[in-house]
C-alpha cells in the first residue's frame, strides 16, 4: 500500500498539480498529495466556479443544466475542503497548515457570496416552482433554497457585506479553535520514574507509555521498568483516569485535561467567545433571536420546545438513578478504606466505576484487551456488515494512503459486480500530528452526474480513531469503549457508502439534517451488545480462544453500567450547548463559562470544579458541527434503540435479521438525504420514535423519579 511521502520532502517540490486533488475518479492519490497541491486545487475550483457563478448572473448558463453545473461546483468544493480538512486532522505540519490557512479563507469568502446571489437564488426559486420531476428533486431544492436564505441571500448593502465577513471570519475560527486545542494538549507531559505511581495501570497502558517515552530519548524505557511518559493524548490520559490508584496522578490529569485550551499560551476563550459574538450577529442579520433559532432551522426536531422537554424528560428519569449509582462509587471507595469515600471528587468518579464494572463483569479493562485485536475485530465488524447488508470489504493494498496506518478497502456486492465503494481506515493514535477523538470523513460522494462511462461516480470515506498502536511485538488491543468506537463510525462509513442517491449533494450524510446523522453509527454500535456477534470479535490474540460464556453474560449485562450517570453528563453538555448560543447580554469569559458550569451542574450529580473549562476544548462546538445542535447525539439516540429494538425482537433469528438488514440498508441507509429522515424512520419502524427503548438501554425507568 503507497503512503504519503515524508512532509519534508513533499512540501519541497513544486509546483502544485491540482489534478491530484480534483481527480475525476473516486480514488485519490493520496501518497502524491502535497500542500501545494491543495492551493492548486483551491484555484481550479473558484476559478470554475467564479465562471458559472458568472454566466448564472449573467443569465449565460443554459438552465437545462443548470442542477448538473450547480452540482459539479458543489463537489469541487467539498473536494477540497475534505482533502484539507483530513489532513489537518491526520498529518499536522506547518506545511499543511499554512497551506489550510490560506486556503480555507478564500472557499469561504467565495462561499458567502455564492450564498448570496439574487441570480444564483432566483434561479432555483424558478426551478422550484416548475419542477415536475421526483420528490427527492424537490427536496434538494427546498435545502437549496433555505441554505441560500441561511447564507444571508434576502440582505443588501452593509449587512450583507458584514454577513460574508463573518462567514469567513467564523471558518478561520473554527481551524484556529482546533489547532489551539492540538497545541495544548501536546504542550504538556509528564516522566514516570517510580512505578509505585503508576500501580494500577494495564499493561497495554506501560507498553504505550514506554514506547513514548522511548520516542523522547529514553532508549531503555521497558513497560516493566519505565519510564513511562504521560500526557493529555487520549489513549494514554483517559486509562490513567480509569486506573491509576495513585489519586494525585489522577487529580493532575483530570484538572489538566478540564482546562486544555483556557491557559497562555495556548488560551481558546478569546477564540470561543469571538465565535459565540460572530454566530450571534449572523443569527440577528438573518432575523433570528438567538444563534439556537438559526441551527434549528435545518434540523430533524421541531423547535427547540422538543430538544428541552427530551432532556427535562431524560434528566427527571435519571436523576435519582444517578444519585444511587455515585452513592455505589461512594461506598465501593470506602470498602477499600480510600479516603475520597468522604467526598468523592471528579478525579474519582471514572476510577471507582471501572472497579465496579470489573466487579460485575469479572474481568478488568486489562483483562479484556487480549480478547480484542484490532484485526480479528475488524474482520468480525466486516463479517457483520456482510451478513446484515450484502456487502464484502476486500483490502486493497495497491491504493494509496496517506499514512502507513492507513489501510484501504473495496467494498464489492456480495451478488457479484465490481467495486462499488471505497473505505479507508485509520485506527492509531498519533498524537504529534493526529488530533484526538474519532471520526468518519467523506471523502468523495456518489453521484450520477459526475460518474464516467454513463456509471454514477463511486463513494470514498475514511474512518480515523485513536486507539493504541501495536507496540513491538503486540498488537493493537482495543479497550471495550474504542470497540464501540469502531463500529460507531463504521456505521458513519455505511451511510455514505450505501447510498444510492445520485446527486452528490443528497448521497450518504450529504442533505440529511444535522439531528439525524448519528442515527445509523450509533444504530451499528448497538450491535457491540448483540451476543453473536460479540463472541465473534473477542478471541484471545495469543490462544484463540473465545471470550468464556460466562464472562459475555456479565458484559452484556453490564452494558448499563453507570447508565444513568452517562445519560445525565449528555443532557449536561447538551445544556451547556443551549446556554452559551443563547442571546446573551455579555459575551464576557467569566459570563460564558458561568453558563457552562451552571449548565453542567443542572443535570449532573457530581457537581463540576469550578476552574472546569472543557469549553474551551469542546471541539464539536467550536470546529465542528453541533454547535446548538449536541443535542443530535441523544435525539438519535432515541432513534438508533428504537430500530435496534425490531432486531432484538426477532428472537436471534438469523435469516430475520439478514432480511431485515437488508431494509435497513434499503430503506434508511441508501436514501441518504434525498428523503425526510423521519419518513425513513416511520417506513422501517411503521410509527414514530419512542424515547422508552433508549431509557432501557440506558438501565433507567422510562416513569420520571422523584427529584
Amino acid at each position: 500500500m503507497t503512503t504519503a511521502p515524508s512532509t519534508e520532502t513533499a512540501e519541497a517540490t513544486a509546483p502544485g498539480d491540482a489534478q491530484r486533488v480534483l481527480v475525476a475518479g473516486s480514488v485519490l492519490p493520496f501518497a502524491d498529495l502535497r500542500p501545494i497541491d491543495l492551493l492548486a486545487a483551491v484555484e481550479v475550483v473558484l476559478e470554475r466556479s467564479e465562471a458559472l457563478l458568472t454566466a448564472i448572473e449573467e443569465g449565460t448558463a443554459p438552465a437545462d443544466r443548470l442542477m448538473v453545473s450547480l452540482e459539479g461546483a458543489h463537489d469541487d468544493i467539498e473536494r477540497v475542503f475534505h482533502i484539507g480538512q483530513q489532513y489537518q486532522s491526520t498529518c499536522d505540519s506547518p506545511g499543511w497548515r499554512a497551506a489550510w490557512a490560506e486556503a480555507q479563507p478564500k472557499l469561504t469568502r467565495f462561499l458567502s457570496r455564492w450564498g448570496q446571489s439574487r441570480a444564483v437564488y432566483d434561479a432555483l426559486l424558478a426551478l422550484q416552482a416548475t419542477t415536475d420531476g421526483p420528490a427527492e428533486r424537490g427536496r434538494l431544492l427546498d435545502g437549496l433554497v433555505l441554505d441560500m436564505r441561511l447564507s444571508g441571500v434576502g440582505l443588501d448593502g452593509a449587512d450583507r457585506e458584514r454577513f460574508s465577513q463573518l462567514s469567513t471570519e467564523l471558518a478561520m475560527l473554527g481551524t484556529k479553535f482546533a489547532q489551539t486545542s492540538l497545541d495544548a494538549r501536546k504542550s504538556w507531559t509528564r516522566l514516570v520514574t517510580d512505578p509505585t505511581i503508576i500501580d494500577g495501570m494495564p499493561l497495554n497502558w506501560r507498553r504505550l507509555a514506554a514506547s513514548a517515552a522511548r520516542a523522547d530519548g529514553h532508549d531503555d524505557a521497558t513497560p516493566e521498568d519505565g519510564p513511562w511518559r504521560v500526557s493529555l493524548d487520549h489513549p494514554i490520559a483517559g486509562p490513567v483516569l480509569a486506573h491509576a490508584r495513585n489519586r494525585a496522578l489522577r487529580e493532575e490529569v483530570r484538572r489538566l485535561w478540564l482546562r486544555v485550551g483556557a491557559d497562555a499560551p495556548h488560551d481558546n476563550t478569546p477564540t470561543l467567545i469571538d465565535i459565540l459574538e460572530r454566530r450571534q450577529e449572523q443569527a440577528r442579520l438573518l432575523g433570528f433571536g438567538s444563534y439556537i433559532e438559526l441551527s434549528m432551522a435545518r434540523k430533524m426536531v421541531d423547535g427547540r420546545h422538543e430538544v428541552d422537554a427530551l432532556i427535562d424528560q431524560v434528566v427527571d428519569a435519571a436523576r435519582a438513578a444517578g444519585r444511587i449509582e455515585l452513592d455505589s462509587l461512594t461506598a465501593r471507595a470506602a470498602e477499600d478504606g480510600a479516603p475520597e469515600a468522604a467526598e468523592l471528587a471528579v478525579w474519582d468518579e471514572r476510577f471507582w466505576s471501572e472497579r465496579l464494572r470489573e466487579e460485575r463483569v469479572g474481568l478488568s479493562d486489562d483483562d479484556l484487551r487480549p480478547y480484542f485485536a484490532f484485526d480479528p475485530v475488524l474482520s468480525g465488524l466486516f463479517a457483520l456488515v456482510e451478513r446484515l447488508f450484502g456487502v464484502r470489504f476486500e483490502a486493497r493494498p495497491d491504493l494509496q494512503v496517506w499514512h502507513p496506518d492507513a489501510r484501504a478497502y473495496a467494498m464489492v456486492d456480495v451478488d457479484g459486480g465490481g467495486d462499488a465503494a471505497y473505505l479507508y481506515v485509520d485506527a492509531y493514535a498519533r498524537p504529534e500530528t493526529k488530533r484526538s477523538g474519532a471520526w468518519m470523513m467523506p471523502l468523495v460522494g456518489r453521484s450520477r452526474a459526475l460518474g464516467q462511462d454513463g456509471r454514477a461516480r463511486l463513494p470514498a470515506a475514511a474512518i480515523c480513531c485513536n486507539q493504541s498502536p501495536p507496540v513491538d511485538d503486540t498488537p493493537s488491543l482495543m479497550s471495550f469503549r474504542q470497540v464501540t468506537t469502531l463500529f460507531h463510525e463504521m456505521g458513519h462509513a455505511l451511510h455514505h457508502l450505501l447510498s444510492r442517491a445520485d446527486d452528490c449533494r443528497q448521497a450518504g450524510v450529504a442533505g440529511v439534517e444535522w439531528d439525524a446523522v448519528e442515527l445509523p453509527s450509533m444504530f451499528l454500535e448497538c450491535w457491540v451488545y448483540h451476543r453473536p456477534t460479540l463472541a465473534t470479535l473477542a478471541r484471545h490474540h495469543q490462544t484463540g480462544e473465545p471470550l468464556p460464556e460466562d464472562v459475555i453474560d456479565r458484559l452484556l449485562a453490564a452494558r448499563a453500567h453507570m447508565g444513568a450517570t452517562s445519560l445525565l453528563a449528555q443532557a449536561a453538555y447538551t445544556r451547556l450547548d443551549f446556554a452559551v448560543h443563547d442571546a446573551l447580554d455579555d459575551y464576557a469569559p467569566e459570563q460564558v463559562h458561568g453558563l457552562a458550569l451552571s449548565a453542567l451542574a443542572s443535570a449532573r450529580v457530581l457537581p463540576p470544579l469550578p476552574e472546569d473549562r472543557m469549553l474551551c476544548s469542546f471541539g464539536h462546538l467550536f470546529a465542528g458541527g453541533y454547535a446548538a445542535g449536541y443535542y443530535s447525539y441523544m435525539w438519535a439516540g432515541v432513534l438508533a434503540r428504537d430500530a435496534f429494538a425490531a432486531f432484538t425482537d426477532l428472537a436471534g433469528d438469523p435469516e430475520a435479521e439478514a432480511a431485515l438488514g437488508r431494509r435497513w440498508r434499503d430503506e434508511v441507509l441508501a436514501p441518504g438525504g434525498s428523503v425526510h429522515p423521519m419518513t425513513l424512520f416511520k417506513r422501517f419502524r411503521g410509527r414514530g420514535p419512542g424515547v422508552g427503548p433508549m431509557l432501557a438501554w440506558y438501565g433507567v425507568d422510562a416513569q420520571p423519579a422523584e427529584a
